[in-house]
């Protein structure tokens, strides 16, 4: 398997190389791949990455070969690309599929090859999901679409809570490991910028604490991670999650394995509750969806949290949330008009939520 190159870019997907991974992982006893179309997807919802769509043919295969699959390459952005290898974004995810999607206690697209090298190239093929839909951060989710990614999300934190079990993954790192760097390295040449891109959008109690926000979230940040922690996906939100039909092999399939860290679950709930949601929507559902996480906690045999501590951390992660939303609002790549419509979106619901919590006063001073 390390033997086989890895291309560099999609036009480098070639049936030859397409070929030899399937062969290679056994899912090709025979014959080969002799045509591959390539159609990209996901245009400007991923920054990091270059999503396409493989649709194969073949040459004396079996029935059952894979018709179409889903190829995951880094960024034909320079800058994009730094960041992701900056940050081991492309390693982290193929050290996912290699070792801990087959026992990762939510399901996940089926792998078919994942492999990377020092200098940072890159290459993951996934099974291009059918039988549903993906989730549209622009447009957000229903409160039922919530619920089921909640109900789906505390099943999986309860298997790796406080877990001895994740030091097996060196790789997945402390939340407050790749936060801290980021904000550290990043934010002070980054608020002004966002500020001109989004500031329309930030309350003007935000927009006066931006200078300083970096630094503060950071000491809040201290406090935040003092709790128990889970393997947290690290960007649970309505893009990278599948819904599948009544009557499918799986009702919700979690995608985009860039970013997995040992975290407080609440990372991930308070992302999925509040990005996805409408501000109305979050009003009226926000309640009910913590007590939903924290029973399906308990369901998974977590006992020693509090639903208390549960609402208390939930308001905590938005006291220092906006500094690393920051860091991507000024380095997004012009011309991403998606990319720039789900941040909007994004920021709208996050501040909202931030005023309705009054979480800037949680913000230590310096």
């Amino acid at each position: 398997m390390d033997s086989l190159p890895i291309p560099a870019s999609m036009e480098a997907v070639t049936p030859a190389w397409l070929t030899a991974i399937l062969r290679a992982g056994g899912h090709l006893p025979q014959g080969d791949v002799t045509g591959v179309e390539v159609s990209l997807i996901g245009a400007g919802v991923g920054f990091i990455g270059s999503v396409g769509r493989l649709k194969l043919s073949y040459g004396g295969a079996p029935s059952n070969a894979p018709a179409t699959l889903v190829a995951k390459l880094p960024s034909n952005d320079a800058g994009s690309r730094a960041l992701g290898m900056m940050y081991g974004l492309y390693e982290r995810e193929v050290r996912f599929y290699q070792q801990l999607a087959p026992e990762a206690g939510i399901a996940v697209p089926a792998c078919y090859h994942a492999d990377y090298d020092a200098n940072g190239s890159a290459a993951i093929v996934l099974e291009d999901l059918t039988g549903g839909r993906f989730g549209d951060q622009v447009a957000g989710s229903t409160p039922a679409e919530a619920s089921l990614a909640v109900r789906h999300l505390a099943r999986f934190h309860a298997k790796w809570w406080d877990s001895p079990q994740v030091a097996r993954f060196p790789w997945i790192l402390p939340g407050e490991t790749l936060l801290r760097g980021a904000i550290e390295m990043m934010y002070d040449a980054c608020w002004q910028p966002c500020l001109e891109r989004f500031g329309h959008l930030f309350t003007p109690a935000l927009r006066q604490v931006m200078p300083e926000l970096g630094k503060r979230s950071l000491k809040a940040m201290d406090l935040f991670f003092q709790g128990s922690r889970t393997i947290c996906q690290g960007d649970y939100r309505p893009d990278n999650l599948f819904y599948g039909e009544p009557g499918t092999a799986h009702e919700l399939v979690a995608c985009d394995w860039q970013g997995p860290t040992f975290s407080p679950g609440v990372s991930d709930l308070a992302y999925v509750v509040t990005g996805s949601l409408s501000v109305d929507d979050r009003r009226q559902h926000e309640a009910g969806l913590l007590a939903e996480y924290h029973a399906g906690l308990c369901e998974g045999g977590v006992t020693s949290y509090a639903f208390e501590q549960l609402q208390q951390d939930y308001r905590s992660y938005f006291a220092g949330v906006v500094a690393s939303g920051a860091i991507l609002g000024a380095t997004l790549p012009d011309g991403n008009e998606r990319g720039k419509a789900m941040l909007e979106a994004t920021f709208s619901r996050f501040i909202a939520a931030i005023d309705d919590l009054d979480a800037l006063s949680l913000l230590p001073e310096l």
